[in-house]
């Protein structure tokens, strides 16, 4: 624990040092642009998954470069590697306009070029009528407008409390995908209380239809799949209406009619520079706990994302070896096609990118269930870790030799009985060096789980840099996290190897 700690620290040092150093950005990557048209010829940020990359490609000429987040691209701005991040207006002006957005302007897109409908989404078209109708109420009695000016029209205080509804459910259940980084539509406020306009919005029509509702959060490029595998009724979250997306999906009317814009550097000299080297580390250090942790109590996303990496990774290596070990048994008999069966069963799934087997569980295997997403990452790593134990298994019982097996057998002991007392105790022993590495990578690999809309470590961190579009803290933690989480699986591993051994280091 001391000497992770001691990394924490060290790690903290580098990124820190590295922030300020990155905001000393070589004049000749800030584009001093004034107009949409200065970044013709540079790179321009934008989401995965939005539509600007054609406005950048055609009506720009300039270079997209693609992201999962919008903070990312943001820090990139900063940075100099890129010359402008584009995203809708309404958002860039939320960024530029709170905290942290210093020395960042934001540049609007002529409407003429592009002006982009937003809209709910659904694969039901009764709910889509319903919400439809919703809308025409709100329109009418002059609600809608009053929503857009405190969320979009206006740059919303962020701190504000939410309206209170009745959510009876009197008449059922809405599941509503959104991604809770997308702000001013979606994100995460005090105590975790999901707040936005979208969120508003739909929250009002769930009481418009004396209806529960429940949130299920993920990366933005995942909102219209997921709602499209029928995992959500709903999806709402500054998404923008296309002809293409309608040939998927159905949209409702028009929630907002938002522009485009490149947030950029405001000027060539970014005071940034020097505040940060004025700073001193333990200023700073103080300063990122504040805004990434207390503030909030960001803190509980940690919290609560570590619980939820933790049951993954320890359910999932404990199904992973009931699993293998029946894939060692198969793999062992004489059978020739049961043992091709599992040999091809280990090949295929060690030979598949975890994350795309991840996708296939959820969106195949169990796209039509309602299983929970937790339990489909399960599923998907128990998969995975069966087929690494079952071989680390058979790899360790093939090292045993077979004249002990003999030796055993011809004082009298059954076949059954010579593999546990002697195959098995030195199998186990063989094999537990590559088994403690398996769950160590288990862990790390659980990261991934954000793509099928499970809030877990890394995930919580994304939604922080949502929040204070500080890039640096929030991976620094997790990763010091990880750290400190493998080295004492590490540590208990031994002590159990140790054991296993009759005391005896290794």
């Amino acid at each position: 624990m001391r000497r992770g700690a001691i990394i924490l620290l060290l790690l903290i040092s580098a990124v820190l040092l590295c922030a300020g150093c990155a905001s000393n950005v070589d004049e000749q990557s800030h584009t001093g642009a004034r107009t949409y048209t200065d970044f013709e010829g540079k790179t321009v940020g934008l989401i995965t998954g939005t539509v600007c990359g054609v406005v950048i490609e055609e009506d720009i000429n300039g270079i997209p470069a693609y992201y999962s987040d919008i903070s990312a691209g943001v820090e990139d701005v900063r940075s100099g590697r890129i010359s402008g991040f584009m995203a809708d207006l309404s958002v860039l002006r939320v960024i530029a306009g709170t905290s942290g957005g210093e020395g960042l302007k934001v540049i609007p897109v002529p409407k003429e070029i592009f002006a982009g409908p937003l809209g709910a989404f659904s694969m039901d078209q009764a709910i889509i009528d319903r919400f439809n109708i919703f809308l025409e109420k709100l329109n009418s009695d002059g609600t809608l407008r009053d929503i857009q000016e405190r969320w979009l029209i206006n740059v919303p205080d962020l701190e504000s409390s939410m309206p209170d509804f009745s959510l009876t459910g009197e008449n059922g259940h809405i599941t509503v995908a959104t991604s809770g980084t997308q702000l001013p539509f979606s994100y995460f406020g005090a105590n975790n209380e999901l707040k936005g306009y979208s969120i508003e919005l739909v929250k009002r029509f769930a009481e418009f239809e004396g209806k529960s509702i429940e949130f299920e959060t993920m990366d933005f490029p995942g909102l219209i799949p997921f709602v499209a595998s029928g995992r959500a009724d709903l999806g709402i979250d500054g998404v923008t209406i296309t002809e293409e997306r309608k040939e998927v999906i159905l949209f409702s009317e028009s929630i907002y009619d938002d522009l485009l814009a490149i947030i950029a550097l405001e000027a060539l000299s970014d005071s940034r520079g020097a505040a940060n080297e004025s700073e001193g580390f333990i200023e700073r250090l103080r300063t990122g706990i504040e805004r990434n942790l207390i503030t909030d109590s960001r803190w509980m996303l940690i919290v609560d994302g570590l619980g939820v990496t933790m049951l993954i990774a320890v359910v999932s290596q404990i199904t992973g070896t009931i699993l293998g070990c029946f894939v060692c048994y198969i793999l062992t008999r004489k059978s020739r096609p049961a043992k091709l069966i599992a040999s091809l069963y280990c090949g295929l799934i060690r030979g598949t990118p975890v994350v795309v087997l991840l996708m296939i569980t959820y969106y195949i295997i169990f796209g039509n269930s309602n299983i929970s997403n937790i339990l489909v990452a399960i599923a998907a790593f128990t998969m995975v870790t069966g087929a690494s134990v079952g071989q680390t298994l058979k790899g360790a019982i093939d090292t045993v030799d077979e004249v002990e097996i003999e030796a055993a057998r011809s004082i009298g002991f059954s076949a059954f009985r010579a593999f546990l007392t002697v195959t098995l105790p030195q199998a186990v022993r063989r094999a537990m060096p590559g088994y403690t590495g398996g769950f160590v990578e288990l862990v790390k690999v659980t990261a991934i789980v954000g793509f099928i809309a499970i809030q877990d470590l890394t995930r919580a961190a994304n939604i922080i840099q949502s929040r204070t579009f500080d890039v640096y803290f929030p991976l620094l933690l997790i990763a010091a996290i990880y750290l400190i989480i493998t080295t004492i699986c590490i540590q208990l591993f031994k002590l159990a190897i140790n054991k296993i051994n009759g005391g005896e280091r290794k």
